[in-house]
Formats: structure tokens, sequence, C-alpha cells
């Protein structure tokens, strides 16, 4: 997945200073209109290039019935009673589990979204150019690529808590940096922002499939993570529309940025009470365990 989502990072580095610079030479409107014909173009194009014809349907009570005696005999699975469950939408809107992931989620996708939409006018606003700040948005890019990859691997081996804390960490360090910029006005906090950032979100968008999947794999993961993302995008929305309203009103971005300071701290508690650890144990803790077994 880490490596899957690293597309996304490579379309910031190409993209955003690409787009920056159209505007700069044609205007904003002629530079939409490239954007709709060309983006669309190139989805379409990759879409009839690679999709495969989808594998004939066959019976999926063997198969489901394999499935729950891997299970049993799987010892990556902590909770046995949880993972052997066949999940359903509804089933899971009813566990405490769905809910602290979708606030978890909701939080975190408001301080990443509405940081992400503002940080060109908060850099514009104290005296940057918009070409330069473009590409430190595109540095942003390059990092989430590693970042990705990187936190994937790692919630493999230490697990999806610990890794999206961590994760979390990295986005409040960008934050606080952006506070201070205006007392420090360092020529080098853009680009720290930009690693440190760009470590931080790359981790907020990678995690939540992994860690959603932990909970309800099975037939029904497509529209539980659906609905989960859908918690996802409604905090980016808003998160986007609140940091402008915020600023509109006070003449800052620092209220809304200790604002995101906070949801971030919230985000961490939820995803620790949800506790994907104890449904099933990542490969790495799970090779740790296998091997203090073996020793003993």
């Amino acid at each position: 997945m880490g490596i899957l989502s690293s597309g996304v990072g490579v379309g910031i580095f190409v993209y955003i200073p690409a787009i920056q610079y159209l505007i700069n030479r044609i205007g904003w409107r002629m530079a939409y209109r490239v954007m709709a014909f060309l983006i669309p173009s190139v989805v379409i194009i990759l879409t009839v290039m690679f999709m495969k014809k989808p594998s004939r349907m066959t019976s999926s009570a063997p198969k489901e019935q394999e499935t729950r005696h891997t299970m049993m005999r799987d010892p990556s699975i902590v909770d046995l009673k949880w993972t052997s469950r066949s999940w359903t939408l509804r089933q899971a809107m009813l566990t405490k589990q769905f809910w602290s992931l979708g606030i978890c989620f909701f939080f975190g996708s408001l301080l990443g979204n509405s940081v992400l939409t503002h940080h060109v006018a908060f850099f514009v606003d104290k005296g940057l150019e918009s070409l330069f700040v473009s590409y430190i948005v595109g540095m942003i890019g390059i990092v989430s690529i590693g970042g990705r990859i990187l936190w994937g691997i790692l919630s493999d081996r230490i697990g999806r808590e610990v890794t999206y804390t961590l994760a979390m960490v990295c986005c409040i360090c960008g934050i606080v940096l952006l506070i201070t910029f205006p007392v420090l006005s360092s020529t080098y906090d853009p680009y720290v922002y930009a690693i440190v950032f760009g470590m931080g979100y790359s981790g907020v968008v990678v995690l939540p499939s992994l860690i959603t999947a932990d909970f309800f794999e099975g037939r029904a993961y497509g529209s539980i993570f659906g609905t989960i993302f859908l918690l996802y995008s409604v905090g980016g929305a808003f998160g986007t529309w609140f940091c402008g309203f915020l600023y509109d009103r006070m003449g800052s971005y620092t209220p809304f940025f200790i604002i995101a300071v906070a949801c971030a701290l919230f985000a961490c508690f939820n995803i620790w009470i949800a506790a994907p650890r104890k449904i099933r144990m990542v490969p790495g803790k799970k090779a740790l365990r296998f091997n203090r077994n073996s020793t003993s």
C-alpha cells in the first residue's frame, strides 16, 4: 500500500510546480482548462491500458471455510472471535472500534488537508514568491513518496498505533514550524517544514486503509472502509473551510494551527482506543513472538 500510494507524491512533485508555472504564464482560468483536458485524458488512457478483465466468479463458500481454518492456525491473530466473524457494514457500525477509527481519520484529515490547502497562501502572505512556494509543495510530494513507503513498512514492523503516532508527531512539528515562521523568518524553515510535514502527511494518508483492514478484513471491507473514508473526506472538507473561516475573522492562521495540533493529539488518542494490536499482530510483532517462543 505504501508503494502504491507513493504515486500521489509523484503527482504532487510534478504537477504543483507545473500548474503554478501555467498560472503565472497564462492565468488561472486557462490553467484550469488545461487541467480539465489533461487530467481526465491521462486517467482514461492509463485505465484502458492497464485495467484487466475481472476473473470469473466462483463459489465463495469453500473459500470462506478455508479462510476460517487458516485464521485458526494463524499465529498473528490475537482475537480469534473478532477475526473469524464475517463483518457487514451494519455490524461494523455497531462497534466502538469503527467509530474510534472514524474519529481518528476525521481529525487526521482535518489537519492534513487544511494545512496543505492553506500553506501556500500562508507563505505568500509572509512575503515568499508563489512560484518558490510551489517548489516547496513539490518538495512535500518528493518527501511523501519515500514517506508512504517508509510508514507502510514501519507499520508492519512496529505496529499501527506507534507508526500513526510517529506520523502525527511529524505533522505537529511541521505545524509548529509554521507557527514560529513569522517570528524566526529563517531561510531554511520552509525546507524543514516540507520535509517534516511531508513525512507526517504521508503517514496520515497511507495508514487508514491498513488499519481498517486489520479490523474488518473480508468481503464487506470495501463498503466498511468506504464509509470510514467518508468521515476522512468530511474532515478534510470541513478543516479546509474552517481554516479559511478563522483566517477571515482573525486575520491570522495561528489560531487554526493551534487547533490543528489539538486535532493531531485527539487523533492519536482515538487510534490507541481502537487498538488494532488487540485484534491481530503485524508481521514484525508476529516474528518477534515466534522467535521468543522458539528461544524459550
